[in-house]
């Protein structure tokens, strides 16, 4: 499936403060992983990056829309707006196989 990143901005403070609070039920990391990559079958949050002001989530999905239709159908975009961009390669510490990296040729 394609990467993507998604740049998310909080509506303002009291969706920021809702968002990021565990709203009395606070989970673990793999509760969370669990749920991001078994939840819906074509579409995969592999990694959220919460700061105070943004947020960036590493998605693997089917396509741009499906993405955003997930994000909508999760009621997520009730706190955040998204801006989604598709990635060609995808590198990670996490991963040091000996697998080759992608590589694009522009003309």
């Amino acid at each position: 499936m394609p990467h993507f990143i998604a740049i998310h901005k909080f509506h303002n403070d009291a969706a920021r403060k809702t968002y990021c609070s565990d709203n009395g039920e606070p989970i673990t990391q793999k509760t969370w992983a669990e749920f991001a990559n078994n939840t819906k079958e074509n579409v995969k949050c592999r990694q959220e990056f919460v700061g105070d002001d943004i947020a960036f989530c590493h998605w693997e999905a089917d396509s741009k829309e499906a993405v955003l239709e997930w994000i909508e159908e999760l009621g997520v975009s009730e706190f955040i707006s998204t801006e989604l961009h598709e990635q060609w390669r995808f590198s990670s510490f996490y991963n040091q196989s000996d697998e080759l990296r992608v590589y694009k040729e522009f003309d």
